[in-house]
């Protein structure tokens, strides 16, 4: 009798564990499938990181000297750019300084279209990364509406090679010629026009030393930037304390050094 109990037990845990092999099977795929998935996203957020990285840093660098270069002289251009009618050299000045925010935002737009299945976030530039775009395109900080800027950046890439932008002499003629080209800018020629107005010029001064901090955060050492000081000198109190308060402290707390920006010890 004994013996006949074992082997029924024997038969029912055969029997069980038979029926919960598919189960288990079906659990193992998912795993497997689940953990390559995660294995091919962090793969892919180096590729991102490694190929495009590089550009976008060359375009904030550009950006941020030129905004430093406005900051010195209290945007004395944007003041003295006439309303309409402008001539060549006021055209060059104009568009010298929409050029290297629509290459910026188009570095941006790539950064997007290339990590669309790339988990930026499981690699330590692609996370920084990713704090400093969500803080650029925050409320706060933004210039223009999230559409605008994704269709300036847009109206800067090659339709042949996405990747790469217009260069800028091809920027200044389609400015000149193509009124709606010049339609896609309006947006943010209108912030430009308006830094006459302290307002308008403290904004536009703040996206800059996010520039120069995210800069300073992914290219510490400066392989490929240059070592740029900042303009806290510029800076009215309060958009100081915003700064630190609803900047770095909200978006991107890993950064170091805020006094070089804000002037501040903390």
């Amino acid at each position: 009798m004994r013996v006949l109990t074992e082997w029924w037990k024997w038969i029912a845990t055969f029997v069980a564990g038979a029926a919960a092999l598919p189960l288990l099977q079906k659990a193992a795929g998912f795993v497997f499938t689940e953990g390559r998935k995660k294995w091919e996203g962090a793969v892919a957020a180096r590729r991102v990181i490694a190929t495009q990285l590089d550009p976008l840093l060359k375009a904030a660098d550009d950006l941020y000297g030129k905004l430093r270069a406005l900051a010195d002289e209290d945007f004395a251009d944007f003041r003295r750019l006439p309303a309409k009618d402008l001539h060549r050299g006021d055209l060059v000045n104009l568009c010298s300084t929409l050029y290297l925010f629509a290459q910026f935002w188009g570095r941006l737009e790539v950064v997007r279209r290339e990590s669309f299945h790339a988990e930026l976030s499981r690699n330590k530039d692609g996370k920084a990364l990713l704090q400093f775009l969500r803080c650029l395109q925050s409320k706060r900080v933004r210039l223009v509406e999230r559409a605008w800027q994704r269709a300036i950046g847009e109206s800067v890439l090659l339709p042949t090679k996405p990747a790469d932008v217009l260069s800028f002499k091809a920027f200044v003629e389609q400015y000149e010629c193509d009124e709606n080209f010049r339609a896609w800018n309006q947006p943010l020629e209108a912030i430009l026009r308006e830094t006459r107005y302290p307002r308008a010029r403290q904004r536009v001064l703040q996206y800059g030393v996010v520039l120069n901090a995210l800069i300073d955060t992914l290219d510490s050492k400066h392989h490929t930037t240059k070592e740029r000081p900042a303009y806290p000198n510029k800076l009215t109190r309060r958009a100081k304390r915003e700064l630190i308060g609803r900047v770095f402290d909200t978006y991107v707390p890993q950064v170091r050094n805020q006094e070089k920006y804000t002037g501040i010890r903390r």
